[in-house]
């Protein structure tokens, strides 16, 4: 079964740069080491919380004349990242709002995810003010998609400017149940016949039929 996982890119440039740097971490360590990746993210996004708040009290109290200053937003706001084999489709579903003051028509584009092509609904959205619209992202499943290989690819949102959702697609192999089983000599039952006898019953857990053939094991 597939796994699916939405990252935003979200906070200060730093931030950003951090969690792009930490990305494609997890497909080179195991696991474990992964959610040690994850600690790391979050322990990055908080200090970018706290880091800004405390200098700016420092600079208030050397400048009684600060300059404002606004970051331009990411060109790539997240990131949908699926793990599955090789035959299965992916679903995903992008609200987009618009926010702004005026209505605005907005147009999705999308290309391939490596050799699978994207399909996306609706093309394009007309949209007033406090508006949204559901956009499905559905990727079809290809015969040339190889386990192990991780395939990307880009959703554009075009409105007053120009965003992106990356995609991101890792072909996981299929699980195999492993069991290890140990067996020596053919064990005894042995059971107490009469206590006041002190006597002993021993007869072989295992028998077989005249032949010899499909041996049972008694519970």
């Amino acid at each position: 079964m597939s796994q699916a996982t939405v990252r935003h890119f979200t906070g200060s440039t730093v931030q950003r740069g951090v969690d792009g740097l930490l990305s494609g971490v997890p497909d080179l360590v195991d696991g474990v080491t992964s959610q040690y990746v994850d600690l790391l993210r979050r322990g990055v996004r908080l200090a970018g919380e706290l880091l800004p708040s405390a200098l700016g009290g420092l600079a208030g109290a050397n400048d009684c004349c600060s300059v404002p200053t606004q970051e331009c937003p990411p060109h790539c706001v997240a990131e949908i990242d699926w793990e599955a084999c090789a035959g299965e489709a992916q679903h995903a579903v992008i609200n987009v709002k618009n926010s702004g003051s005026q209505a605005r028509d907005f147009s999705f584009v999308v290309g391939n995810l490596g050799p699978a092509k994207v399909a996306v609904a609706p093309a394009s959205a007309a949209l007033a003010p406090g508006q949204s619209v559901a956009v499905h992202v559905d990727v079809m499943p290809s015969e040339a998609f190889k386990q192990g290989e991780t395939y990307t690819g880009e959703l554009l949102i075009r409105g007053a400017y120009e965003q992106c959702v990356r995609l991101r697609l890792r072909l996981a192999a299929p699980e195999r149940a492993s069991l290890d089983l140990c067996q020596g000599d053919a064990p005894q039952h042995i059971s107490e016949l009469k206590w006041y006898r002190h006597w002993q019953c021993t007869e072989p857990c295992a028998t077989t039929d005249a032949a010899g053939h499909n041996p049972k094991v008694r519970g």
